[in-house]
């Protein structure tokens, strides 16, 4: 863990105390929250439906979770939901809560972990913490130290073709030290230009940015702080396998149409994971990256 990080680390373990204790932050999460369920049909997951009979899984990975913003508006659209979080404090208020809500672990619970270290630890390793069908950074980006191999971190954790990636962030805003962020604030805020160079970088197909239309207001340390916030979403490029299935999809639905015949769906092969990211590798896009983008 980087020297950045640990200071993240520490920050927030210390914040988590009082986190949810903040009128401003109790109505800064609840914004998160209004801002994606507003915008549930425009990510374009598919949800698990209320009253859905079958075995379906929808997977959730709230990455950066802190108490659980994310969680709480896209939680019941979901049959699952892994938080991850660098701070084991905020973890353990996550946990609680949802404990308190009579959530099962097996249905929400959240780690403390960080995907984009140079080792991420075996236990994040696991077949749990792949395949999701949709991944959301809620106000995490802006603390990311490296940003392009965090998207490319993520991505590989979607399922092939159909996972989707979204992130919730600030616009470009004034970054006043004095404000009490204690230098964990690598990235003050993002522009869409930069935002799709970033999705490009990792492959990321259908790249989309909304802009939420109220003013995110916050009490900090030094005075009322405004920023806007916009949401992103991108879809998981497809295998190898998967492009060759769509195709072959498509030209039965053709032939069938030309036939008046119902087309046989190819079924999918599972394939295994894909290896993670070199730190290494990412050097040249995060220089590419930052070379545009303070």
């Amino acid at each position: 863990m980087t020297t950045f990080t640990e200071a993240n680390k520490e920050h927030f373990n210390n914040a988590a105390a009082t986190y949810d204790e903040k009128p401003w932050m109790k109505d800064l999460s609840a914004q998160i929250g209004t801002a994606l369920l507003e915008r549930k049909d425009w990510a374009g997951v598919r949800w698990h439906e209320p009253g859905e009979i079958g075995g379906r899984e929808v997977k959730l990975l709230d990455y950066a979770c802190g108490t659980g913003s994310v969680t709480k508006a896209y939680g019941p659209l979901v049959t699952k939901v892994i938080g991850v979080d660098i701070s084991p404090n905020m973890v353990q208020l996550y946990n609680q809560e949802a404990a308190s809500a009579g959530l099962q672990p097996e249905q929400v619970r959240a780690v403390a972990g960080d995907l984009f270290a140079d080792e991420v630890p075996a236990e994040l390793n696991t077949a749990e913490f792949y395949n999701f069908d949709v991944i959301v950074v809620g106000l995490g980006f802006h603390h990311f130290e490296n940003p392009v191999l965090a998207i490319q971190r993520l991505s590989e954790r979607l399922k092939a073709g159909r996972g989707v990636l979204m992130i919730i962030d600030f616009l470009p805003f004034e970054n006043e030290a004095e404000d009490g962020a204690n230098g964990t604030i690598k990235h003050a805020g993002f522009q869409r230009s930069n935002l799709l160079r970033l999705h490009d970088l990792a492959k990321l197909e259908k790249f989309s940015f909304s802009v939420v239309d109220e003013e995110a207001v916050m009490q900090l340390q030094h005075g009322t702080r405004k920023r806007k916030m916009f949401v992103t979403k991108a879809l998981a490029p497809p295998t190898a396998w998967g492009k060759f299935s769509n195709w072959l999809t498509q030209y039965q639905i053709t032939a069938s149409e030309q036939m008046r015949i119902e087309p046989k769906r190819p079924v999918p092969q599972q394939l295994g994971f894909t290896g993670q990211t070199n730190v290494a590798q990412s050097d040249t896009w995060h220089r590419e990256f930052n070379d545009k983008f303070k």
